[in-house]
């Protein structure tokens, strides 16, 4: 094999797609992050060489949920006069491995059902006459394109028993082929023969919980995993080897921080000479536990960046990132189509045809009899269609999102946090550009705050505004409070969900009435941050104080907001730290 830099990693992506081909449904499948490309489309064909399988279906981000698990076939159904059921995409794909493009992007139905297909192999629709389970054992390839902040849903990636990044891969990485199709073929003939040790199993389990994943499915994952990673080795037995790859690939990916590792033990001093009256010698110690023998060799082989990634993903609280859009709301015209429901269209909305033809269809051999015998002739129309038959299509549209800066300029917050803290909202504001979010900035000093910047798209302006944000003079916090307060009345009146950022060391000095008194300021500013939080906006609070005081702390807890300190940070931490805090 190539010694390249990236080889240990190709090395992963061939074995998974070995244990892919080998396992296949069992395995769950594999969530593979990687932009597309020719390092994709290779590894995509490496397993199709691998397990046999002509053609990957492709399950669109987009699907219909009809077509995803079926129900009934209309044109079958007015045809023959009866209902008949039509099988969906995931009972035709039964004992195949499917892809999933764009997974980051997947509607939570979506989520839903394939999670339902991996979990149980099998599908149930029950709906427009219709009640049938249809098979649908699958194995998944979520293909995530999305960014640090943007990923597949964690209830799907948590079922798929392989997580393979390959974002910093390029062609020239590529390795030799190292497996064939008769080798899989021979790997799973001696599968059930495998034996996973206990010490092996305790290890596995250890390290999930030391790494912070806390879901029992990954730590299943690894041991199928070894065990298939054994009998790709021709063996019988689960040595360190498959240990390690079963960490690297199921364990690692997943891990929510970085795990303690257990100092060495300090050497012993050099003790004079035994003589025939004095104790025997200590016995020597023993080696270290193997799952530490295992992680440390595992972290060894990965790239620094990827365990600093580590430490900023447990403090992702959602999977959206900053700013990304607005609350989801109902609208009878226009937005994205979500489904179908029953409704009066004369009171608005717009008739789905196709549902409305579903919920009829397997009535009209009852209907036309009712006629017959009702008006004692055959009806003259071919379909009998009533109000309970229409459905409506249920629209969602995002709200446009604002996000609301609150910056302190008084004199507490120093010169230099001062200028990191412009910085960081510099860089927060060409994200919410980038999104085409709405952004303002309310900046208070002295004994007022002031909106600087109202609600806009415009980046420069924006960055206009920050810049000639001046600094210096005592803290009305009570004062920013009461604006961010109404900005937030105003923009929930506007159907406009509000995000609000606050920077500041927490040190308030000024009432409302505009008097200097840091007790009065400080009572003051509860109140306001108690009359602010019965509010829907979301906030965050951070503390830009060189030492974090207890008092932007409460400030947060008052706020019902989260709360981060940042000391000795510069602006592109701070811009890091806040998206990584509100995503």
């Amino acid at each position: 094999m190539v010694a390249t830099e990236a080889g240990p990693f190709w090395a992963d992506a061939e074995w998974a797609a070995a244990l892919l081909a080998l396992m296949g449904p069992e395995m769950g499948g594999v969530h593979l992050r990687a932009p597309p490309g020719p390092v994709r489309d290779y590894w995509l064909d490496r397993y199709l060489q691998l397990s046999g399988q002509e053609r990957l279906r492709k399950i669109p981000a987009n699907i219909p949920e009809g077509r995803l698990l079926g129900g009934i076939d209309l044109g079958a159904t007015l045809q023959h006069g009866k209902p008949i059921a039509e099988t969906g995409m995931l009972g035709e794909c039964d004992e195949q491995t499917v892809i999933v493009a764009m997974a980051e992007r997947l509607p939570r139905n979506t989520v839903h059902h394939l999670c339902t297909a991996l979990d149980h192999g099998a599908i149930t629709v029950a709906r427009d006459g219709i009640e049938a389970t249809t098979p649908s054992r699958i194995a998944l390839i979520a293909c995530d394109e999305g960014t640090e902040e943007e990923c597949a849903h964690g209830a799907l990636t948590d079922r798929l028993g392989i997580t393979l990044d390959m974002t910093a891969l390029g062609i020239h990485d590529v390795d030799d082929e190292v497996f064939k199709r008769a080798e899989i073929k021979g790997a799973g003939n001696r599968m059930t023969a495998v034996t996973l040790g206990e010490e092996h199993l305790t290890a596995l389990a250890t390290l999930a919980t030391s790494l912070g994943i806390d879901s029992p499915r990954a730590t299943l994952a690894a041991a199928k995993v070894a065990r298939a990673s054994a009998a790709l080795r021709s063996s019988l037995a689960v040595e360190e080897e498959d240990v390690a790859r079963a960490l690297r690939l199921c364990l690692l990916p997943k891990a929510q921080q970085l795990p303690e590792m257990t100092e060495p033990p300090p050497e012993p001093e050099t003790e004079p000479e035994q003589t025939e009256d004095s104790e025997p010698p200590p016995m020597p110690e023993q080696p270290p536990p193997d799952e530490e023998r295992l992680l440390e060799a595992a972290l060894a082989q990965l790239p620094a960046d990827l365990l600093a990634q580590l430490q900023t993903r447990s403090a992702r609280l959602r999977q959206s990132s900053t700013g990304t859009a607005g609350e989801q709301h109902r609208h009878q015209q226009r937005g994205r189509p979500t489904g179908v429901f029953r409704g009066d269209h004369r009171r608005g909305g717009r008739v789905n045809i196709l549902a409305t033809l579903r919920a009829a269809a397997p009535w009209q051999p009852l209907r036309r009899r009712e006629h017959t015998e009702h008006n004692g002739n055959p009806p003259t129309s071919h379909l009998h269609i009533r109000r309970d038959d229409i459905h409506l299509t249920r629209f969602q549209q995002r709200r446009e999102t604002l996000t609301l800066f609150v910056v302190d300029a008084s004199g507490s917050a120093a010169l230099q946090r001062l200028a990191e803290a412009k910085g960081a909202v510099e860089l927060l504001l060409a994200d919410c550009y980038v999104r085409r979010d709405q952004v303002a900035l309310i900046a208070f000093r002295d004994e007022q705050a002031e909106l600087l910047l109202p609600p806009t798209r415009s980046l420069v302006r924006a960055k206009k505004a920050l810049a000639a944000l001046p600094g210096g003079g005592a803290t009305p916090m009570a004062a920013a409070l009461d604006l961010t307060r109404d900005m937030a009345e105003r923009a929930a009146k506007q159907g406009t969900t509000m995000q609000y950022v606050l920077l500041t060391d927490g040190a308030a000095n000024v009432a409302r009435d505009g008097t200097r008194s840091r007790e009065a300021g400080t009572a003051d500013a509860l109140v306001a941050a108690r009359a602010l939080a019965r509010g829907a906006a979301n906030g965050l609070v951070i503390d830009t104080a060189q030492r974090p005081q207890p008092r932007a702390k409460e400030l947060a807890k008052t706020l019902r907001g989260t709360y981060l300190a940042l000391p000795q940070a510069d602006a592109s931490t701070l811009n890091r730290a806040i998206r990584a805090t509100t995503s």
